[in-house]
């Protein structure tokens, strides 16, 4: 089987070695669609997904995500890049329409009880959460969890990375 690899809203800066969805037509883009109306992909046959400052743009989240769960096939890697909560990169777009804690893929897991109140229909498995640290927080390393739980401006985005369990 052949290895697909999705670069969701991919925009000029599609990722190397990426197909490259959006739904503007630049000249990196290899398929021009509204992610929000479906992937017009088959079924379990992405084999991994990027996203890079794309899901905050996402009007329904719930279904962008069970379309990207539809597509991937067992054991795929989901990794996205997206504004933390407590920093002003999630507020200061008036294009955004979500915001990121740790906790929230965690509704796409049926690990948790969240997901089946919702009828969420995916079953991802958090692997990483990487943070993207402001020059003030490295200074603070070991309170660097506190700073950013608690304090504006300490981590900017996080970069999430999630397996696809079917």
């Amino acid at each position: 089987m052949k290895k697909i690899y999705l670069d969701l809203g991919c925009g000029s800066r599609k990722r190397a070695g990426h197909i490259g969805i959006d739904k503007a037509a630049l000249e990196c883009v290899d398929i021009v669609c509204d992610v929000e109306k479906g992937i017009p992909l088959k079924d379990n046959c992405v084999t991994g997904v990027y996203s890079n400052y794309f899901l905050e743009h996402v009007s329904d989240l719930i279904f962008v995500f069970q379309e990207i769960y539809r597509v991937c096939c067992n054991g795929a890697t989901v990794e996205f890049v997206v504004p933390y909560y407590m920093s002003i990169n999630a507020f200061k777009d008036p294009t955004h329409k979500q915001f990121f804690t740790e906790e929230t893929f965690q509704y796409f897991s049926k690990s948790m009880w969240y997901g089946s109140d919702y009828k969420i229909k995916t079953n991802f498995e958090v692997i990483k959460i990487k943070y993207h640290y402001s020059k003030i927080a490295l200074l603070f390393y070991p309170f660097r969890k506190y700073l950013r739980r608690h304090f504006f401006n300490m981590a900017g985005a996080m970069t999430v990375t999630l397996k696809v369990i079917k």
